[in-house]
């Protein structure tokens, strides 16, 4: 009986490093995979295009600039009081849009789309500033400038 006990635990072990091995087997071949890939994407003059600038400030995060069609959308997160916030379209210093924003109130992080023409945008000196008003003094606070890109 004893010898069975032996030859049990002996084959169980066995059995289980096997399994082990395999499984560190599998860990490499994946690492080698990665790592293959890897070197190829260095290679790959496409892998360096240059990715979409995300914007972000203490109250505004994920901000980024898209178009669609003739409009140009904004999307992002914010966390405003009572989930309002402002935003202005500028050329310089003529405000060509200027609107507010309802959003889900803080402490959440409110998701918001803004969208507008882009025939708005002919120069290269547009921006977007997202901004809350001060309960304080009524002031510009929390202001986030996106510069939009002609299209």
């Amino acid at each position: 009986m004893k010898k069975i006990a032996y030859l049990f635990a002996i084959l169980t072990a066995i059995i289980g490093l096997t399994a082990c091995n395999q499984h560190q087997d599998e860990k490499t071949n994946q690492n080698e995979k990665t790592n293959q890939n890897e070197k190829t994407n260095q290679n790959d003059p496409k892998s360096h295009a240059p990715e979409d600038k995300v914007y972000a400030n203490k109250v505004f995060k994920d901000v980024a600039v898209a178009e669609s069609g003739d409009n140009i959308i904004v999307t992002g997160k914010a966390q405003v009081f009572e989930g309002v916030f402002q935003y202005a379209l500028y050329d310089g210093e003529k405000v060509l849009l200027e609107n507010k924003y309802q959003t889900e109130g803080a402490p959440a992080w409110g998701e918001f789309e803004i969208t507008f023409a882009k025939k708005l945008v002919t120069t290269n000196d547009i921006k977007l500033e997202l901004f809350v008003f001060s309960a304080k003094d009524g002031s510009k606070v929390d202001t986030l400038e996106i510069p939009i890109p002609k299209p």
